[in-house]
């Protein structure tokens, strides 16, 4: 992102100190096993099923191929004013990772859209997986698509669309479409931006699990 970008980011959450979704940290607790948590609710009410919450390697591992990780931390920072959840990654197949990495995960020096090894989220303090709709037949196209937009620049949509490239956001409604399936990230008018976070309010998303580090 460019520094003028970032710098009025900052500069107006300081003054406003507005966090997307209104929630400045998380302390998830296991609720009733057999339960469903809506996903739009999970940061709100940080209830899980009883053995849903586990630790973040785990829910990796069992994220199904072709689903959604969103990356989040336990506070949030006003060096991150995107709000709690600020990355969102795909499992492509075992240990197998597709994204669009930001600048501090290196998007804007290594090419942009890539695939990467699982073991990337591993230091992560929080990562919600989320059924998107993805089923195994898609998985080839799915595939497929990764594959074509591997390299596309890194590049803040929203902000700095015209110059094309894709975000972690954006990256991952692009695989949406290419499948027949709906955006997963809606655009955030207030925001001007397509936050990770809103992720959580796609219709229909079901969180399989909750992995926190140290869980």
């Amino acid at each position: 992102m460019r520094r003028p970008v970032l710098a009025s980011l900052l500069l107006a959450v300081t003054l406003s100190s507005c966090v997307p979704g209104g929630v400045r940290e998380v302390q998830f607790r296991e609720g009733p096993a057999g339960s469903e948590v809506l996903a739009s609710r999970l940061l709100t009410d940080q209830v899980v099923p009883r053995g849903r919450l586990v630790s973040v390697q785990e829910a990796v591992a069992r994220a199904p191929e072709g689903s959604l990780l969103v990356v989040c931390g336990r506070q949030w920072r006003l060096s991150r004013p995107w709000g709690l959840c600020t990355h969102l990654s795909r499992k492509l197949a075992p240990g197998l990772l597709t994204e669009a990495p930001g600048i501090t995960g290196g998007g804007l020096l290594r090419g942009g859209v890539q695939t990467v090894s699982t073991s990337r989220l591993e230091a992560r303090e929080v990562v919600i997986v989320l059924d998107v709709g993805v089923r195994q037949e898609q998985l080839p196209a799915l595939r497929a698509e990764a594959t074509r937009l591997n390299g596309t620049p890194y590049r803040v949509a929203g902000l700095l669309d015209r110059e094309g490239g894709l975000d972690c956001s954006t990256y991952q409604n692009a695989l949406q479409h290419a499948l027949g399936l709906p955006a997963v990230v809606p655009f955030n008018g207030p925001w001007n931006l397509y936050l990770p976070q809103d992720a959580l309010k796609m219709p229909g998303a079901r969180v399989l699990w909750v992995g926190v580090r140290g869980g």
